[in-house]
């Protein structure tokens, strides 16, 4: 099965997903996306991340390239 990185974009800055996930196809990578973007709003607070709402995460096939794109909004 892929690898696929959920690398968490918050206005101007990048944190890279060092690790990634192993995920079987699309619909499992935006489930997943999405539960652990309501996990991190959940959570609350953060000293880098301000408001959860300015953060997208851009997640990326094992090649680097992009195959998924979620706003926290949606």
């Amino acid at each position: 099965m892929p690898r696929y990185y959920l690398h968490l974009r918050y206005r101007d800055r990048l944190f890279r997903d060092e690790e990634g996930d192993v995920l079987p196809d699309a619909a499992a990578v935006r489930a997943h996306a999405e539960g652990a973007a309501r996990d991190l709003i959940r959570t609350g607070r953060s000293t880098t991340v301000r408001d959860w709402f300015d953060c997208t995460f851009e997640v990326a096939n094992e090649r680097g390239e992009i195959v998924l794109v979620l706003p926290f909004g949606e």
